[in-house]
């Protein structure tokens, strides 16, 4: 990447850190006085805009905390870095006019709107107490007439602090709100203050300006998440200072180098709207759940790693094709504008070279994907051209939309089978002579002599199976200062590291250290902190990515809990259950399961020992994005800040609740991010989690009744081989999608989220009779008999063509009073008191009414937590 592409992104990312300083740093009037002649526009007689003068003070104070490039004249072309970050309100030279035009194309904003609403707009005397409001109570808002929504129409706000699991949530603006000037102040001043001292300490300053910029990009979403971009004027403070800068950034890298390779690097090419200057790109990896859970092999040792691994791995490479791409263009991390869940989304230039290049990464990546896959996996791109104008208005939702089809049709043809297709070349010269030559672990690919070398059993295994279980079983280490470095092929890393590495260009390792060697020389290209630790706050020294996510692991109290012994099992399994627990290592699947044992008086244990699969996503994310605002505020900064928001939910919140709720420490995250999660745990636990998910995610989306999410649970045995847990909990969420989405399937039945609570509460309702004596496990089953027999008169009175034999079933509440007067409170002598309890069963009639089927959600969810008999 050149100098200047880094430079104008820089600038572009850092053009509005003066909404931070503002205020709030040691700058003296006549500093202010001279500054506002150079950067403020002066409308009425008047300068407006104070926070560009900030943002020169920012930038000259800094000047030691900041890469020595930043104050050489020489560094890139024309304008000093500080003309260029401050600049952009009063442009004059052509890299001034970029960042001011990627400053509008950011907000949606055309050419006329920015001159008469915002560039002239000045600054409220109470800009201070705004505070960032939700873009979740925004979405489908139009439906109820309010085709834009007020300030004042919405009822909660972020709190402006860095960014943590609790602080990404919103709060009812009373609380969010500072109620003085002088309180407003205090928290930037807080904030501005913490952010300058992370800014001292972030690696690589005088080693690698490039990978500090990824550092630098981190640091900022951490503290300006949460900062709303706009303040003043009629401009709506739903997207944050973050959000909008980052695209700044990736709009001025593309503008840049599309006037630099086609020659038109002037101001009136700059400044002209209509040339399609722009390729956003697309890449979506194809058969994820297929990755993922792929079992061809005979073996079950390393199951859990390679789940763990194969699932990171899914994240990585789509991280690392978007920096492939990248790189061969020429742009800065910031250009990849959004990933998650599978996806991600570049701005790149309308050149030649950066379309021959995209070509060739795609085909690099593919490549490589197709082979270690062996057909199975791909990550398709797409890409449409777009000019400025594009990004205007109403035209963006266009823009999207077009590209949203162009991504439907290239999933059917994921391959050039003129270049991929027939056999797989040289699959049966690779195999050797080795125990066993077919990998155990994947059952596809030939086992290998390198891999041979790492094996810690006898058998054989592939390299991509060992890169698999080596990142499984690393990214979940307890070492705080064990980051993730992504390097040349080539470097010198020391300790264990990919066998195959990735498209044959990435190492990855994970160590300690900065290593400001490998940074100087280039060959480290990312360095992560993966880990989310609840009693710390977010590194803030090198880049942070949440894609790790949680793994339960063997605590001091596992070693007196006496449920893994529980059920029938021989005693040299006891032994080897016993054997297994090793504190700080990571839970097998079987000691998952016997969590769901529950302990009784005088310590009986009851249940069923089982797993719980929860897999999850987001209803009808697409239209969300597409229709949930009003199509004329549709912006691509609104839309990457609501694929950030929503991701964070995911990969911030869901590892943090796991690791600090003691209720649900023993589940696992198998995928987690985007839109959708894929989590084992005990059986029990699992189902109390979904119900809990559900109310904080409501939460989160500011209580939006119109943003929610489809579920799906299955029961498995710990021993269940992994596709088959995939086919099942994949069935159980489509039956939820088929019931008008917004529901939850357990036990083979659907509800809505809102019945699901209810029968929940049921449950709890039917455990307080079993407690109390008024009912027994007989009379439970009793329970299920009348359920089925409601189903049945259910579809009767569809008209479904039921048998006549099956008429008996409309005699079921004639049935249930029988049974009643015949069984419930037998064994109490008063009169009263057993009419009492006869009458409080009758509440199970109206429960059979009103959910018929559903009810075995509370009535088995019962069954299996009170059974005796130590059943697994």
């Amino acid at each position: 990447m050149e100098e200047t592409v880094l430079k104008v992104a820089l600038a572009g990312l850092m053009h509005d850190i003066g909404k931070v300083s503002q205020d709030v740093m040691g700058v003296s009037q006549d500093y202010l006085d001279r500054q506002a002649h150079l950067y403020q526009p002066c409308y009425d007689g008047r300068f407006t805009h104070r926070h560009v003068s900030y943002t020169a003070a920012f930038v000259e104070s800094l000047e030691k905390i900041l890469p020595p490039q930043l104050v050489q004249a020489s560094w890139g072309l024309e304008d000093t870095f500080v003309n260029l970050t401050a600049g952009h309100h009063k442009p004059e030279t052509p890299l001034q006019w970029i960042i001011t035009i990627a400053d509008r194309l950011s907000a949606g904003w055309d050419r006329s709107e920015f001159e008469k609403e915002y560039n002239k707009a000045i600054d409220w005397s109470d800009a201070k107490k705004t505070r960032l409001l939700s873009l979740f109570e925004r979405v489908y808002k139009q439906k109820e007439g309010l085709k834009k929504m007020r300030r004042e129409d919405f009822l909660y706000a972020y709190p402006l602090r860095e960014i943590s699991p609790e602080n990404i949530f919103p709060q009812k603006k009373d609380i969010a709100m500072p109620r003085t000037e002088e309180e407003a102040n205090e928290e930037y001043k807080r904030l501005y203050q913490e952010f300058s001292f992370a800014l001292e300490k972030l690696a690589h300053r005088n080693e690698n300006i490039f990978l500090w910029f990824d550092h630098l990009d981190s640091l900022m979403g951490i503290f300006l998440s949460n900062i709303p971009q706009a303040r003043a004027g009629m401009v709506m403070p739903d997207v944050s200072l973050y959000d909008h800068s980052r695209i700044v950034a990736a709009i001025s890298a593309a503008l840049y180098l599309f006037h630099k390779e086609t020659e038109t690097y002037n101001v009136e090419a700059i400044k002209d709207y209509g040339l399609k200057k722009f390729l956003l790109i697309c890449g979506d990896f194809y058969g994820i759940q297929n990755f993922i859970f792929s079992e061809g092999g005979e073996s079950a040792k390393y199951r859990a790693k390679i789940l763990r691994g194969r699932s990171f791995a899914v994240s990585l490479y789509c991280e690392l094709a978007a920096d492939l791409i990248l790189r061969k263009i020429g742009l800065p991390s910031t250009s990849l504008v959004m990933i998650a869940g599978g996806k991600f989304f570049i701005l790149a230039p309308n050149t030649p070279r950066a379309l021959k290049e995209l070509k060739e990464a795609e085909r690099k990546i593919n490549g490589w994907l197709i082979e270690i896959s062996l057909g199975q996996s791909a990550i398709g791109i797409s890409y449409i051209e777009a000019s400025p104008s594009d990004f205007e208005g109403k035209k963006f939702g266009n823009l999207w939309e077009e590209l949203r089809n162009k991504m439907w049709k290239r999933k059917f043809s994921r391959y050039p089978l003129e270049e991929v297709g027939g056999d797989v070349r040289g699959y049966l010269d690779a195999f050797r002579p080795l125990n066993p030559p077919l990998c155990p672990y994947c059952g596809k690919r030939p086992s290998s002599e390198e891999a041979e070398l790492y094996k810690e059993d006898d058998r054989s295994m592939c390299p991509i199976c060992h890169d698999h279980i080596f990142l499984g079983k690393n990214i979940v280490l307890k070492n705080k200062d064990l980051r993730m470095a992504i390097t040349s092929v080539n470097a010198d890393i020391k300790g264990e590291k990919l066998l195959a590495p990735i498209f044959g260009e990435y190492q990855v390792a994970f160590t300690n250290g900065l290593l400001n060697d490998l940074a100087r020389s280039g060959e480290l290209y990312k360095y992560w902190d993966l880990n989310v630790d609840p009693s710390n706050p977010l590194n803030k020294m090198v880049t942070v990515r949440f894609i790790a996510g949680y793994v339960p692991i063997y605590r001091d109290e596992d070693m007196y809990d006496d449920r893994i012994l529980e059920g029938r099992k021989s005693e040299k399994k006891k032994e080897r259950l016993i054997d297994e627990i090793n504190i700080g290592s990571i839970k097998s699947f079987e000691h998952i399961a016997a969590k769901a044992f529950n302990y009784e008086e005088e310590g009986k244990i009851a249940g069923v020992s089982a797993l719980g699969i929860f897999k999850a996503d987001v209803d009808h994310l697409g239209k969300m994005i597409a229709c949930g605002l009003p199509e004329d505020e549709l912006s691509i900064s609104r839309l990457s800040a609501l694929s950030r928001q929503l991701n964070l939910f995911f990969v911030l919140y869901m590892p943090y609740l796991l690791k600090t709720d003691s209720r649900f420490n023993d589940i696992y995250t198998i995928f987690c991010g985007g839109d959708d999660l894929f989590l084992v745990g005990p059986w029990n636990k699992t189902i109390e989690l979904a119900s809990f998910l559900n109310e904080k995610f409501a939460e989160y989306v500011a209580h939006n009744e119109e943003i929610h999410f489809s579920a799906g649970i299955s029961l498995q045995k710990p021993n269940t081989p992994i596709f088959k847990l995939a086919e099942d909990v994949e069935d159980a969420l489509n039956m939820s999608k088929g019931n008008g989405r917004n529901s939850i399937t357990v036990f083979g039945r659907t509800a809505k989220w809102g019945e699901f609570r209810e029968l929940i509460k049921i449950k709890d309702k039917m455990y307080a009779w079993c407690s109390q004596g008024l009912v027994n496990s007989a009379m439970l089953f009793r329970l299920n008999k009348f359920i089925e027999m409601a189903e049945e008169e259910q579809r009767v009175m569809r008209g479904e063509g039921v048998a006549i034999k099956e008429m008996e079933c409309l005699k079921w509440r004639a049935f249930f009073r029988y049974m009643t007067e015949r069984n419930i409170g037998r064994t109490i002598r008063d009169e009263t008191e057993r009419k009492r309890a006869r009458e409080e069963f009758s509440h199970a009639v109206n429960w059979l009414q009103n959910y018929r089927g559903k009810l075995r959600i509370p009535l088995w969810a019962l069954i299996y937590n009170i059974r005796r008999g130590g059943r697994s």
